[in-house]
């Protein structure tokens, strides 16, 4: 079975929100859902952890929808694969605290490593590191106030050492038995704060992060390496994967996993919109997923989406060889309301869509053509799988009007030439490739 986790908002209420769970069959077909939240407070699910066979904690926080975040806390709960909640906790944080979310992971002796990302009225980041034993009974605790801190990736190495990511410092962390910071180093290569962690071993772990690569800080793209030591840099694997003109960053929750190492899914979103609210702009977004082997190399690259504002959160390797993606779709040009719905697509180990898709404007593909509409050029991505392909440009008529070879991974072909209307585009090559659409110049 499939579970998902999110939250819903009432369009007439600002910050009234109810926290949402849906589960599906293998096929992706709609099973049973709950809402819930506390006591009316908004309620949101930051984190979802597998608990045991067939137990799951669902982490929330809560407040007051007319708080402005605060006056609230956060709750954990216990939840069987009949969404039944069989088991809730609630932890009340100070009136002046207001908990931004909480992130959690359950180390092998069923403790739970818990990291509150809060802000302090009048204050920056803060967190609050906590560890709960089976039955959620707080053993330990610590707020940390010296710098701004938001930790998540949270892992407990021993029985007397933690281990976490501070996302806002770019920082891997350790902490001993009471807590307390005793080691640190900057994640290499300029990381930011969106990074992904799958570990390989007790002491090794590949990283997805969103990758700087100019000084200038403007060269957004998805970064990977893998770190053969929890703290020690001095040896690591790396890669990247990038276009030009775009901000490409890494799925928002998890972005990298794997049931094979060999065959290393990674996830993320082309075309980032920098704005306050990312998810519900009027922007052309893809998914994007990536395929490795364990040393980094790229197998192949696709596409999806397209069509509208796709946000990535979530990707999840499966049994079967293939992966889940999960996300959300902003249809901004849906008539007479823009919609949001969560979206999950199941792919298999090459990456083609599975199963009953009800979106076909999300299907597949392995070259991408934008912007558009557009105006004076064609951008072209090919997929790296597809290192060259013969471009073809039609005009409404079906008469050709361009054909061109392309020997690079990205190419800009002018069109300032051609008057403005509707075009039909067709990318080929004999490794397989076979891309159409219509493209519209302004």
């Amino acid at each position: 079975m499939i579970y998902v986790g999110g939250y819903t908002e009432q369009t007439s209420q600002s910050n009234d929100y109810q926290a949402l769970v849906f589960k599906l069959d293998p096929n992706g077909m709609f099973i049973d859902s709950i809402h819930y939240n506390f006591y009316n407070n908004s309620t949101l699910i930051s984190d979802f952890i597998e608990y045991n066979y067939n137990q799951f904690i669902l982490l929330s926080t809560f407040h007051e929808p007319t708080a402005n975040g605060n006056n609230g806390g956060f709750l954990v709960s216990l939840m069987d694969t009949n969404l039944n909640l069989t088991e809730t906790k609630v932890f009340y944080a100070d009136t002046n605290y207001r908990i931004l979310g909480v992130y959690g992971d359950k180390s092998s002796d069923g403790h739970l490593f818990l990291s509150l990302a809060m802000n302090l009225t009048g204050a920056i980041f803060h967190s609050y590191l906590i560890e709960m034993d089976e039955s959620f009974n707080i053993l330990k605790q610590r707020l940390l106030t010296d710098n701004a801190s938001a930790y998540q990736k949270l892992r407990k190495i021993s029985d007397t050492l933690y281990w976490s990511i501070n996302v806002l410092n770019n920082k891997y962390e350790i902490f001993d038995s009471e807590l307390i910071k005793v080691n640190e180093q900057r994640i290499p290569e300029r990381f930011t704060s969106i990074i992904s962690v799958k570990w390989d071993s007790d002491s090794s772990f590949y990283v997805l992060g969103d990758h700087i690569e100019s000084e200038s800080g403007h060269s957004h793209n998805l970064g990977f390496l893998k770190q053969f030591h929890p703290i020690d840099t001095s040896g690591y694997l790396f890669n990247h994967w990038r276009l030009s003109d775009t901000v490409d960053v890494p799925a928002f929750f998890n972005g990298i996993d794997y049931k094979n190492k060999d065959s290393i899914f990674m996830g993320g979103i082309r075309n980032l919109p920098i704005v306050v609210d990312p998810y519900h702009f009027p922007q052309t977004t893809w998914f994007v997923i990536l395929q490795t082997d364990s040393l980094l190399n790229m197998r192949w690259e696709r596409f999806y989406g397209g069509d509208a504002n796709y946000m990535m959160t979530n990707l999840i390797a499966t049994r079967d060889g293939g992966c889940l993606v999960a996300g959300t779709r902003y249809d901004y040009m849906n008539n007479p309301e823009p919609q949001t719905d969560i979206i999950v697509l199941k792919l298999n180990s090459e990456g083609l869509l599975v199963g009953n898709n009800e979106l076909p404007e999300t299907r597949m593909h392995e070259a991408i053509v934008y912007p558009n509409p557009g105006t004076d050029a064609l951008q072209i991505r090919l997929a790296v799988q597809h290192p060259t392909a013969l471009l073809e440009l039609f005009d409404a008529n079906g008469r050709l009007i361009l054909s061109q070879q392309l020997h690079q991974m990205e190419s800009r072909i002018a069109v300032e030439h051609l008057p403005k209307g509707t075009y039909i585009y067709r990318l080929s090559a004999d490794t397989g490739l076979l891309e159409n659409g219509k493209w519209v110049k302004m």
